[in-house]
């Protein structure tokens, strides 16, 4: 619904096709699981919602959508769900709000009782800062976020971002955090490095377990930089990475790996060769 004809699907069709394309990806691919993904409340009626709430809890799959990103969506939402009481309770309605896996977009401008509610039922918060800063949508409270014990972590947004860099994100959070601190609240410090940069790793890592963190048990998830170019030699290990997150490319990576396999390697001729 509210989107164009040929964005449109009728809905039992799209239920359907949905359920069919988890069954074709269970068990096909080694590091990649499904999403339901209701675009959001605006464009999915309730037929489809209850639905998804139900294939979610049958095939076990987190969630993920949007949250009070902007003033007009919100009231949107209202009127489009005058019994929910809430954008929040728009999904909890349905399931689809923390009965499995769940993480939310921007979450900018969330009442008090909607961050109870993604705390009570352990609903993350995907901080998208240059999505924001792009749409004009807000100046998300960050550091609400995590005091109020909501799990955080950082997204590139494409759609609204200009760049996937994880590293991007990270500095336009620090950016970001100051601005809410210089407009909106004086006594809200703005996130130091160290702060953001774990948003950017074992924050938004946590959604899918143990992830984002060398700490013993933790998935080898990791990127090697060589990081020559930026001059550190002689830095201090948190000048370095400052450094690497304000000013590395992705042409300073290396290697990467994940959960312990080695997926790209520069230095390996087979995958110079496969990039030329």
């Amino acid at each position: 619904r509210n989107s164009p004809p040929d964005l449109c699907e009728k809905t039992e069709a799209s239920i359907e096709d949905t359920e069919l394309w988890i069954q074709e990806c269970t068990g096909r691919y080694q590091n990649i699981r499904p999403i339901l993904t209701p675009r959001f409340v605006p464009s999915c009626s309730d037929v489809l919602m209850n639905a998804l709430g139900r294939l979610a809890e049958r095939y076990q799959l987190p969630v993920q959508s949007h949250l009070c990103e902007n003033h007009s969506e919100i009231e949107w939402v209202r009127s489009l769900c005058p019994g929910a009481g809430s954008y929040a309770n728009a999904y909890a309605r349905w399931g689809l709000f923390g009965d499995t896996p769940t993480v939310m977009a921007h979450c900018i401008h969330c009442t008090d009782d909607e961050l109870d509610l993604m705390r009570v039922n352990g609903v993350f918060a995907a901080h998208c800062p240059e999505s924001n800063m792009n749409l004009s949508s807000g100046i998300a409270p960050v550091r609400k976020l995590l005091q109020s014990g909501i799990p955080t972590g950082l997204g590139t947004d494409i759609a609204g971002g200009s760049s996937l860099s994880i590293f991007r994100a990270t500095a336009q959070a620090i950016q970001n955090s100051k601005l809410y601190r210089a407009v909106i609240d004086s006594d809200c410090p703005p996130l130091t490095l160290a702060e953001a940069f774990y948003l950017a790793t074992k924050g938004g890592g946590a959604f899918w377990g143990k992830v984002g963190s060398f700490a013993s048990g933790f998935a080898f998830d990791a990127i090697i930089i060589d990081d020559t170019r930026l001059r550190s030699s002689g830095l201090s290990p948190e000048q370095r990475l400052e450094r690497v997150v304000m000013l590395s490319e992705d042409r300073d990576i290396t290697a990467k790996f994940a959960a312990g396999r080695l997926i790209f390697d520069r230095g390996n001729p087979a995958w110079q060769s496969a990039r030329a």
